[in-house]
């Protein structure tokens, strides 16, 4: 094992880059310069390293620029390595995926439906995501050093799930942050998941730029700050500062991301039934089979299978991708927020890969007019009462996420990602959104506009036993808004949108009320967080 990891190693220091493609790839990240934060970007072909880059500055006070030794936080592209460390541990008999999360976790309340480690690896547990409750907390990201222990605490406060383990698909960082301390606990031996996982995979692998970073004060030589535009567009500082791993929160770059990409071609580590497993797309509970395994996406790109997992955790934004029939592997590790690393990533993979195929020409079907606008107008989302308005012109609806939606049939439109949406005439009409991890529904709803008496009916103090925090709903700055404010913190301007709910934002408030009319309390939902009540105490 050591004489193959030398190997690629040597293959690594030696390899030269193709000054054409260099050429090629320094046009598609000319955005960033010496006056820019920037990218690193590390492409590896049948396992020999044949490009490494670094483009803008790793350090804008300092003038240190990127290079391909440059360290940077990886985002969610850690949950692979979590995930695997959790193979790996089932692999020695100390755990089983189909363990319920509670057998070494139980401070996690029961909630009436097995919740296993198997769940977590595929973000079909329900967890909600802690972002959001550490926001109702008063509490977001960002004003408390948090750890992962106090994200326990967070996922134990909460009553309910987003829905039935393993029924549905819904990204949430919760369930990767706390199987590091599952880890801990199954291992028994007072080993951390850091040094689990330096033994394991990083260790064996020659990863030795990379670490979890579990104290942000720790100094990491030839580490990136990250940066976001300010309102004002100059660049501002957003390096995380907490002490939060397993969905984030790994140090590491290009190289040693590579490395890592090559272990599913020679399995040093787990061997060729851990590359698999990692690989498997999890099964609903109704037997459809999602597009994520195990802290992996598997999809198809271009007409070829891709596998692949993007990251963002403060300024950092990352992407790692794998072109497997190709023998290609991308890596893209950048700290400005604007950057999109997995378009960077996939433009470079093409010259390696092949350019993109053309097109399929678009539907022949053309819509009636008349049946665009009567499919027109504002939708709510039935799981979290978010909502989205689709407008109608020149043949098509848009509006939300991925934009434009060109029709197939009357009541059958498609996304240029491939979504599908299908209408059915109402009253109510309702919309399906499908993509490859399910579908999301929706019905019509008619916009809100409340006038100052009915706003007044909401204004009140509202208390949440699983958030342990109060918020108090009043008049807001304009006069068609309600503020909410939780304290500590600034106030939320609240939009109407349809009857007795409000858009936060991202995310809704949907006021609930008893049998007589009278508003009791109200539920706060996003889309990763779903019907977190609070109770109207006056």
């Amino acid at each position: 094992m050591r004489g193959l990891i030398i190997t690629f190693l040597t293959a690594v220091a030696v390899s030269a880059q193709s000054p054409e493609k260099q050429s090629q790839v320094d046009r598609i990240f000319s955005e960033f310069n010496n006056h820019t934060p920037g990218c690193s970007v590390g492409v590896a072909q049948s396992g020999t390293v044949v490009l490494q880059a670094g483009y803008g500055m790793a350090d804008l006070e300092r003038h240190v620029p990127i290079s391909p030794a440059t360290i940077f936080e990886s985002g969610s592209v850690a949950k692979q390595f979590t995930g695997a460390a959790l193979l790996l541990l089932a692999q020695q008999g100390k755990i089983s995926l189909d363990d319920p999360l509670r057998k070494y976790l139980p401070e996690l309340p029961d909630y009436g439906k097995p919740l296993t480690i198997r769940h977590v690896l595929s973000h079909t547990s329900g967890l909600r995501e802690w972002r959001s409750i550490a926001e109702y907390r008063g509490l977001p990201e960002g004003r408390l050093v948090y750890n992962n222990q106090d994200l326990l605490e967070i996922a134990s406060t909460q009553h309910g799930l987003n829905f039935d383990p393993g029924t549905r698909y819904s990204y949430t960082n919760t369930g990767f942050n706390i199987s590091t301390i599952l880890v801990e606990r199954a291992l028994g031996n007072g080993k951390t998941f850091q040094d689990f996982t330096r033994e394991m995979i990083f260790t064996p692998l020659g990863m030795t730029h990379s670490r979890w970073r579990d104290d942000y004060r720790a100094v990491v030589p030839d580490r990136a700050l990250a940066y976001d535009r300010s309102p004002g567009g100059t660049w501002v500082q957003d390096t995380p500062v907490e002490n939060i791993i397993g969905a984030g929160g790994l140090l590491t770059n290009v190289g040693d991301l590579l490395l890592w990409n090559e272990n599913f071609t020679h399995s040093r580590v787990g061997g060729p039934a851990l590359v698999k497993a990692q690989q498997t797309p999890a099964v609903l509970a109704d037997g459809h089979t999602i597009s994520y395994a195990v802290g992996l996406a598997i999809d198809t790109v271009d007409g070829q299978p891709e596998v692949s997992h993007g990251g963002a955790t403060g300024g950092y934004r990352t992407w790692l991708g794998r072109y497997p029939e190709q023998g290609v592997s991308i890596a893209v590790l950048c700290n400005a927020s604007p950057a999109n690393p997995q378009k960077l990533g996939r433009e470079t993979a093409r010259l390696w890969t092949g350019p993109a195929p053309a097109k399929p020409p678009q539907p022949s079907y053309a819509p009636d007019p008349a049946r665009l606008e009567s499919l027109a107008g504002m939708y709510r989302n039935l799981l979290d009462n978010t909502i989205v308005e689709l407008k109608a012109g020149n043949g098509k609806l848009s509006g939300g996420q991925p934009g434009e939606w060109t029709a197939v049939t009357a009541s059958e439109f498609v996304s240029p990602n491939g979504r599908h949406a299908y209408f059915q005439d109402g009253p109510p009409v309702r919309l399906r959104v499908v993509t490859p991890d399910g579908e999301t529904p929706f019905e019509r709803v008619a916009p809100a506009h409340p006038t100052p008496a009915d706003l007044a009916a909401f204004f009140g103090k509202y208390e949440s036993s699983e958030t342990g925090s109060a918020l108090t709903i009043a008049a807001g700055q304009k006069p068609e808004e309600l503020a909410m404010r939780i304290v500590p913190g600034a106030a939320v301007a609240l939009r109407p949108t349809f009857q007795d709910t409000f858009a936060t934002g991202s995310g809704a408030i949907h006021f609930m009320r008893d049998s007589s009319g009278k508003v009791t309390g109200l539920s706060a939902g996003d889309s990763r967080t779903w019907d977190l009540r609070f109770d109207r105490v006056h």
